[in-house]
């Protein structure tokens, strides 16, 4: 009797680890979220945020997903951060990090990046 080799099969990747391969992080998606086995089932459904709703200035709450791993093999740990707004538009906003983040994170406290309102999970309400 002989020995047959199969190939090994690769592991389906989730949807969004090419955005983590290239950047080193993804945000979390609202619109993402509606389509079965893109996220871990684990993650609970987010109220999001009407547009018309924000300013400058405000803090909102997005989650994010980091590669913590060096090599090719990527390791995940996803969390909440907040930002603050620092400009506003019809479908887009940029907004500065405020969390403090690990230095071996691809984003940091102070990087200033865009977000789409399905990514926005919260708006922090100050008063």
């Amino acid at each position: 009797m002989s020995i047959i080799n199969f190939p090994q099969r690769q592991p389906i990747e989730p949807a969004f680890f090419p955005d983590i391969r290239e950047d080193g992080y993804h945000i979390y998606s609202i619109e993402n979220a509606k389509i079965p086995s893109f996220y871990p089932s684990d993650i609970p459904n987010y109220p999001g945020v009407v547009f018309k709703d924000i300013r400058e200035d405000d803090i909102i709450t997005i989650r994010i997903f980091f590669d913590v791993k060096k090599d090719n093999n990527i390791r995940i740990e996803s969390g909440y951060i907040d930002l603050e707004l620092e400009f506003v538009d019809d479908k887009k906003v940029m907004a500065v990090i405020t969390t403090v983040l690990p230095e071996e994170f691809a984003l940091n406290q102070g990087n200033s990046i865009e977000v789409f309102q399905e990514e926005i999970l919260y708006r922090v309400d100050l008063k």
